[in-house]
């Protein structure tokens, strides 16, 4: 008697589900959410009736209740993997990062060979600074499908971030790394052999920082005896084509004939890492000359200490969030700098941060990349958070300070304040996730010590 009721629940409570599903198919949700939660009523550890209603309120953005059943229904049935990894992404809208991590590991405690699982969970690691950790569950994944795209390019970039950069750069360039941009499927690529008098079409793919970290190396290619054509971006191409690197500089996908290309992100793997960090020992880009004298007249001289402030990146970043910081948490600090002109390089929507503020508003006159780097030639310091500015100052030879997240882009590697590829840049790092006021406050520290060394010498009779 007992069975036939259980079975009787049972059978109302999948009627209600599919029904449910019907409503949701119809875009009917307030009224299949009402059939799914009558259904738990019946049989409040249905996994697909949680499972279900869990989607339905992700859809919703509701995050804190749909985690809250794909929770339940967990519970309900641990060995069910697609219930632990809603319930990692859940958590991960709601910045949970630890509880996202924990409900990976459970799905891939139940099946080891879920690539999302294990995807994820190798991120999450990596965004504790569980490198090590994160670079195994990576591997494993290369291991399994050498044509990951994805999973090799990450365990490339924890070998730059755990300092070997040949291994890194190597990993970037592998065949099923490269990610090929708007070329013409008949033209080869470049392998770094001789050129023999081949035109070689250089191409800049990827972001602004890359091209101006790597458009030093343009000019170990064109030692290879042919002729280079260098196409960054058109924002790019007025500072790219001050440099003597390449024989013809036009806009990136600009029509042009080669015989060969290379992508710029692509050399270092090339020419190794020592190579390609002593292609410029210093800086090799250059403020245009009337973009300067301009600039001289709108940022005079003074006895203040001239710092420029970028707390911003792109916020289409995959890793915005975590690299860019409220102008509120810099600020406060470095205004009480007595001897100190704050000025505002910010672009973008978060520009709109430092209105009635004590910053001079610079940004609001910077047009491109070119005033950019005039205005930071007028400058005694900048105080960037990781985005294309730092690049820039750093090619230009600028004195720049880079804020840090916990762990950072690969570029910038772990547990030093200098590095190797911009030698007036000083890096300031987050002693724990998310923590911007340490960092604030270490900087504050720095430059008040560089304000009263300066101010001294320039008191010196």
């Amino acid at each position: 008697m007992k069975t036939r009721k259980v079975q009787e629940k049972a059978q109302k409570s999948q009627e209600r589900i599919l029904n449910a599903v019907r409503l949701e198919a119809q875009g009917l949700h307030d009224q299949a959410e009402r059939e799914y939660r009558a259904a738990l009523a019946i049989t409040p550890r249905d996994v697909a009736a949680l499972g279900r209603l869990g989607m339905l309120l992700v859809g919703r953005r509701e995050f804190a209740k749909a985690a809250a059943l794909f929770r339940r229904a967990s519970l309900a049935d641990p060995t069910n993997v697609i219930v632990h990894i809603n319930l990692g992404a859940a958590l991960l809208k709601l910045g949970d990062e630890d509880g996202a991590a924990a409900a990976y590991a459970d799905a891939l405690a139940v099946d080891p060979t879920s690539y999302d699982a294990r995807l994820n969970l190798a991120l999450r690691l990596l965004r504790q600074g569980q490198v090590a950790e994160s670079r195994a569950h990576y591997q494993t994944l290369v291991d399994q499908n050498p044509r990951d795209r994805l999973a090799r390019w990450n365990v490339a970039a924890i070998d730059a971030l755990m300092g070997d950069l040949d291994a890194a750069f190597a990993g970037f360039a592998h065949e099923h790394t490269m990610k090929a941009p708007d070329i013409p499927d008949h033209l080869p690529r470049w392998r770094g052999e001789a050129l023999g008098g081949r035109t070689l079409l250089l191409e800049a793919e990827q972001g602004f920082g890359d091209t101006i970290m790597f458009v030093r190396l343009a000019g170990l290619a064109r030692r290879h005896g042919g002729k280079v054509l260098l196409r960054p971006q058109p924002e790019l191409l007025g500072l790219v084509s001050r440099m003597d690197v390449a024989d013809v500089y036009l806009p990136r996908n600009a029509p042009t004939r080669a015989e060969v290309w290379c992508s710029l992100g692509d050399l270092p793997g090339l020419f190794g890492a020592a190579r390609s960090i002593a292609a410029a020992p210093g800086a090799y880009l250059s403020a245009d000359p009337a973009r300067r004298l301009a600039w001289e007249g709108r940022l005079p001289d003074t006895r203040r200490l001239r710092v420029g402030l970028v707390w911003a990146g792109n916020p289409n970043h995959a890793d915005d969030d975590r690299r860019s910081m409220p102008l509120q948490i810099l600020l406060g600090p470095l205004a009480a700098i007595d001897g100190v002109e704050l000025v505002s390089l910010q672009k973008g929507a978060p520009a709109a941060e430092a209105d009635g503020s004590p910053l001079s508003r610079v940004d609001l006159e910077i047009a491109d990349f070119e005033d950019t780097a005039a205005v930071l030639e007028r400058l005694d310091l900048l105080i960037t958070v990781d985005t294309g500015v730092l690049h820039l100052a750093g090619a230009l030879g600028r004195p720049v300070w880079g804020l840090l997240a916990f762990v950072p882009d690969w570029r910038w590697m772990l547990d030093r304040s200098d590095s190797p590829w911009y030698p007036s840049l000083r890096l300031f790092r987050q002693p724990r996730r998310g923590d911007w006021p340490s960092v604030v406050t270490e900087v504050a520290a720095a430059l008040r010590a560089l304000t009263s060394t300066t101010i001294s010498r320039l008191a010196a009779p």
